[in-house]
């Protein structure tokens, strides 16, 4: 069966559609979970300071403002970023399946009961975590070792969890197949990613021109939502390529 972008757009909107209402529930139920997170895991006061006032902008660069950091406080800002990494992973994990696990059970992959349905949730989250670990030190490293690099590789990345989700390999095994699927199938899988990369930055911008007439805080809540269901919809057009492709 030839796959083609028309089809998927059509699928993936067919589905976002007859879904909307679960997907953005789960992205705010997410979003919600972020908040609190962050809540928990509040950084010192001081740290707290220097961000709230920009200093990492302001700075000439971010290796200056380590610099003139002590220990304490180089200390502080190694544990926030630590923080920051962990609570956006969790996010990212319990975001992806979440709507991976709906998409299985509207498929008829998961038996028809909640238990059948928490199980098969709280089965994936370990080692979906450990992916996502793995593949964000990936596309960082080639972010800032090369940009191009780094594009390419948050395209030819993102199928990996599908991957792993139908139990087709292990952690390595899914990174291998998603970038070899995905750079053979790059005209298919490019356009969905970058979908997503380029909604996000627009979505971003949007909502931050916004910040001096509206709450901050309402501004980022909306915003996380957003990005949220932008990147469900990435989720399910990813799904429904890897579904076409392993039944064709």
């Amino acid at each position: 069966m030839r796959i083609t972008v028309r089809e998927l757009y059509h699928d993936t909107y067919y589905f976002f559609s007859k879904q909307i209402k679960m997907i953005i529930f789960i992205s705010i139920s997410v979003t919600f979970l972020n908040i609190f997170l962050e809540m928990l895991f509040q950084p010192d006061m001081h740290i707290s300071s220097i961000i709230e006032n920009n200093h990492f902008i302001n700075a000439n660069s971010l290796l200056e403002l380590i610099n003139n950091m002590n220990i304490y406080e180089k200390h502080q800002l190694l544990k926030y970023s630590i923080v920051k990494i962990m609570i956006f992973l969790t996010s990212k994990t319990i975001l992806t399946s979440s709507i991976i696990t709906l998409i299985l059970f509207l498929s008829n992959m998961i038996k028809d009961s909640i238990i059948s349905l928490i199980y098969s949730f709280l089965s994936f989250l370990p080692s979906l975590f450990m992916l996502n670990f793995l593949t964000v030190i990936i596309i960082q490293l080639g972010l800032m070792l090369f940009v191009v690099p780094g594009v390419l590789l948050s395209i030819i990345l993102p199928l990996s969890p599908i991957i792993l989700s139908f139990k087709h390999g292990g952690l390595i095994s899914s990174i291998r197949t998603s970038m070899y699927l995905s750079w053979k199938h790059i005209k298919i899988i490019g356009p969905g990613v970058l979908f997503w990369i380029f909604g996000k930055f627009f979505i971003t911008i949007l909502f931050l021109s916004y910040m001096h007439v509206m709450n901050k805080n309402i501004i980022l809540f909306m915003l996380n939502i957003s990005i949220n269901i932008i990147f469900s919809i990435l989720i399910i057009y990813l799904f429904r390529f890897y579904m076409i492709f392993i039944r064709s």
